[in-house]
């Protein structure tokens, strides 16, 4: 049996200090109400009071900045033809003027302000040490190093995720102190010595929550809040000689018992972060989604414009590059403004003016989705334009030019008009007019198009002179073009006819929505169970080690020590993987250790100061120090992607060592120690449980990326169709396998290669841009076999009339096969085990491959092309560029030769490995020493 612990240990060591008879007295002194105690009704007013508090102050201030946008907007009637201008960027007075946002840049500025917020409020943390007046704050019983944890874990770069993560921490950790008063209420003393009952509840209780907690579709932040404390928890209610008081019960409630100063610092923590996140300038997470799809309509708008200018009149094929560029910041424009959206709902609440910005803004990222392809389409009509000395070529839309420019114009001011209205979340009669009216300027300026566009055909005799390879781009811009500005149209009428009342989620049909989908969140599949197990285990297996500790006769470190289990806590959802598991837990521990050692020596330093600058000398020069650490660390939390977790660490565990008063000298050294070297051996732990049981990054990798190939497989059967409903089903499949091999392959590299794990970077890389690219063209303008929308239902009439060319479905089938045998030995180099030697199948593969001639379009396209003409006819009842039939075929031919044309770098690709050319190699001293012997 270990010696006699008066206090187990934990990461918090300063919570319960009342002792028993302190709290009877407490109890008899204050006395009872409705059942409970006095301070339960305090602790229940205070968690109601906070979360109404936080609620109005997000609402409230979220509501106010939407309404105020309706109050600015300047547009009248008369100016409605206009087109905005671009938006300014609006920023803070600390980012503009005391970080030099336009100087050191805007990113440098926000970072640096949001950590200038936290390390102020854990300014005042630590001066509740070191000044009498504000003694009052760390003298009821929780912990000011802890709420310096909890404002740390809680305050983000939005406000949106500073409010989920204050949601997740407050029931976190309220779901394990209401298991705590459980345990305290049957079993009042906890475990006494020879008493097995306790022993066993105890241990059971302790298995079933955490089995509840890995099981349950907790949030992560929950459930590292959880785990820790009930680690504490249980681990004071084992130890026999513990001596921490904790409430038994609801009548039982003392604000300074231990587990009610965690619930009490974390609601404190949670309130300062919102607070902060808030004032003095609101970082919404809403409105910063407001203000990057008002500039993504601009910049789609300039965009359009120039690619018109340059693509449909000049046509340089060099300014495709540039265009490229464009198009990807606007689809990673669009994606962070969904994911701003996604976690807006913590601001609104789907509630008011902000809310119906919220659902308007998310019904138009559908919408811009579309038209990021139809732009992604224009850009590959550029790229595969190529040049001529036809004099005809470059005036095939000469007599459409201000038709043309005068629809671009209309497209572009509407859709920032479409923007402006879902950012003012505004519905009213002005706005469905002002939207109505571009709606009609659009279907005018497409009637307009492509009446110019028919007499241009027309006028010189047949059109089917046109009908050539050279003048294939030029078809597929104006078709790109109309089916953008039809996208457009389509926004404007569901814009006006939205009703966001419908899809409305408030708060309590939020939280109905929560608790019925915890059951079985978590286990979806058998990797995720297994997962949940390895993570149970690590988190197990260090809570034992914690409670048996490690020595001999002096334990170096202590026995029924929760500092394990509740480190590691916060490392088991962090992601380890095998491949960088050592680097990234090593990368905490520096965080750990750094933030303790500093810490200790930051408040040890200043307190033997005391003799020389005196009291507040002292307490001033602590508190400058700590501020500028607190700062520096939440600055690289905040805006570093490699060492954020580092910064986060170092910040929490900084306080955490030097928040205590500055005399209390002898209490320093062993303690943090201890708490360091336990530290150590649970990141050895999960480190080594990541190492055993995670798959390797390498292989998980290939297996996303042979995922991928199926689905393109798929697209490839029956391309230009797609057997699916939604189209962007089979878009958002395989981009989803893309991200996932993409994000595995990132780290893949720094696995360690003793056991021979197959892995070749440079064809991974070379192979994922290809495929990327391929995808694109796969999808882009792919139609479902029963189309519902007009767009859906002019391509599938040009894709009837595309499939007549049996030369079209001959290549098509060609190239289909030609890929699955490309991708099939990419494959094989990617899974070959370095130790292995390489199989007959894929040395045939490589031999097919380097003595095959690649696929030309040049050789098809012409062949296709005249066995469509006889059924291509220009329809007099259409009325937009995209309803003709020749524009759509011919755009349809582009995205066949941008297949081609990847097909044909994905064998590059392959051709570039050494193993190739080794082979070639050895086929040349075959048949040399086959001439020898023929000698």
């Amino acid at each position: 049996m270990p010696s006699a612990v008066n206090q187990s240990l934990s990461l918090h060591n300063d919570l319960g200090d009342l002792t028993r008879a302190e709290a009877n007295a407490i109890i008899d002194r204050n006395g009872m109400f409705l059942g409970a105690s006095r301070d339960f009704w305090i602790l229940l007013v205070t968690c109601v009071s906070a979360m109404a508090v936080c609620f109005l102050m997000t609402f409230g201030t979220v509501e106010l900045n939407t309404r105020r946008r309706r109050k600015a907007d300047p547009e009248s009637d008369e100016e409605m033809v206009e087109p905005l201008t671009k938006p300014s960027p609006d920023v803070g007075f600390a980012q503009k003027t005391l970080f030099k946002g336009s100087r050191y840049g805007t990113s440098f500025a926000f970072h640096a302000d949001l950590a200038l917020r936290g390390s102020l409020v854990a300014l005042f943390c630590a001066a509740t040490y070191c000044f009498e007046f504000l003694a009052w704050w760390r003298h009821q019983g929780w912990s000011m190093g802890y709420v310096v944890v909890i404002l740390a874990f809680t305050l983000y770069l939005d406000l949106g995720s500073t409010v989920n993560s204050a949601w997740t921490g407050f029931y976190g950790t309220l779901l394990p102190v209401l298991n705590c008063w459980l345990m305290f209420f049957l079993y009042p003393n906890g475990v006494k010595r020879g008493d097995m009952s306790s022993m066993v509840f105890g241990w059971v209780d302790f298995f079933v929550f955490v089995l509840l907690t890995f099981a349950l579709g907790f949030a992560t932040n929950a459930k590292m809040y959880a785990l820790s404390w009930q680690a504490y928890f249980s681990m004071c209610f084992l130890n026999p000689f513990d001596t921490t008081v904790f409430s038994r019960g609801a009548a039982d409630v003392q604000l300074q018992a231990a587990e009610t100063g965690a619930l009490m610092g974390t609601i404190i923590g949670c309130v300062f972060a919102i607070f902060v996140a808030i004032l003095p300038r609101n970082i919404s997470a809403l409105n910063k989604a407001q203000d990057l799809m008002i500039d993504l309509a601009w910049s789609h708008g300039r965009l359009l414009e120039q690619l018109m200018e340059l693509g449909c009149f000049r046509m340089q094929p060099q300014a495709a590059s540039v265009f490229a560029v464009e198009v990807q910041n606007l689809q990673q424009q669009l994606e962070e403004i969904r994911n701003l959206l996604s976690i807006s709902w913590w601001e609104c609440f789907d509630l008011g003016a902000a809310g119906q910005s919220r659902l308007m803004l998310l019904e138009m990222c559908r919408s811009v989705d579309f038209l990021n392809d139809w732009v992604e389409a224009m850009v590959m009509a550029v790229q595969h334009a190529k040049g001529s000395k036809d004099p005809e070529l470059a005036h095939i839309m000469d007599g459409a030019q201000k038709e043309l420019l005068q629809l671009i114009y209309s497209t572009k001011g509407s859709l920032q008009r479409s923007a402006s209205a879902a950012a003012q979340g505004d519905l009213n009669s002005e706005t469905e007019e002002r939207l109505e009216f571009c709606l009609s300027e659009l279907e005018d300026g497409q009637v307009k198009l492509h009446e110019v566009f028919k007499t241009r055909l027309k006028q010189d005799g047949s059109w089917q002179r046109f009908f050539t390879s050279s003048h294939l781009p030029q078809f597929a811009l104006a078709s790109s073009a109309s089916g953008y500005t039809q996208k457009v149209a389509d926004l404007l009428e569901s814009m006006a006819e939205f009703d966001p009342s419908d899809r409305a989620v408030g708060p309590c049909r939020g939280f109905l929505q929560g608790v019925i989908a915890l059951p079985g969140k978590d286990l979806v599949s058998w990797d995720a169970n297994l997962n949940i197990l390895k993570l149970m285990a690590t988190f197990t297996l260090c809570f034992i080690l914690g409670r048996l500790g490690i020595g001999s006769q002096t334990k170096f470190v202590p026995a029924f020590n929760a500092t394990p289990a509740g480190t590691v806590a916060y490392l088991i959802f962090q992601g380890g993987d095998q491949a960088a598991a050592l680097k990234k837990n090593m990368d905490r521990f520096m965080g750990v250790a750094f933030g303790s050692m500093l810490g200790t020596m930051t408040i040890g330093t200043c307190g033997s100061l005391v003799g020389y600058f005196g009291w507040y000398g002292s307490s001033v020069l602590f508190l400058v120090i700590y501020f500028a650490l607190e700062f520096l660390a939440l600055y690289v939390y905040f805006g570093s992607p490699s060492f954020f977790y580092v910064g986060l660490m170092f910040s929490c565990f900084f306080a955490t060592s030097a928040l205590r008063p500055i005399d209390d000298i002898m209490a320093l050294g062993k303690s943090n120690y201890q708490n360091i070297l336990s530290q150590l051996m649970a990141i050895l732990i999960a480190t080594l449980m990541d190492i055993l049981a995670d798959k390797s990054l390498s292989i998980r990798a290939t297996a996303n990326l042979e995922k991928f190939i199926v689905v393109t497989d798929e697209a490839f059967d029956s391309y230009p169709l797609s057997t699916r409903s939604e189209t962007r089903e089979m878009r958002k499949e395989g981009l989803a396998h893309l991200c996932a091999a993409s994000a595995d392959g990132a780290e893949a590299a720094r696995e360690p290669r003793c056991l021979g794990v197959p892995w070749r970077e440079d064809l991974w890389n070379r192979m994922l841009k290809v495929c990327t690219e391929t995808w694109q063209c796969l999808t882009l303008v792919s139609t479902t076999l029963n189309p519902t929308t007009d767009q859906e239902k002019s391509l599938r009439a040009s894709v009837e009339v595309l499939f007549r060319s049996p030369t079209f479905k001959q290549e098509m089938r060609h190239m289909r096969h030609r890929q699955a045998k490309t991708f099939q030995l990419a494959m094989h180099f990617m899974k070959q085990n370095y130790y292995d030697e390489r199989s007959v199948e894929m040395m045939e593969l490589q031999e097919a491959l380097v003595s095959s001639k690649p696929l030309l379009a040049e050789a098809s396209v012409p062949q296709i092309m005249k066995e469509l003409q006889a059924g291509l006819n220009i329809e007099e009842k259409a009325h937009r560029l995209l309803d003709n039939q020749i524009c759509a075929v011919a755009m349809f031919l582009m995205m066949f030769e941008a297949l081609v044309e990847r097909e044909a770098q994905l064998e590059a690709a392959i051709l570039q490995q050494p193993e190739v050319w080794q082979l070639l190699a050895q086929e040349d001293v075959e048949d040399q020493d086959s001439t020898f012997s023929a000698d």
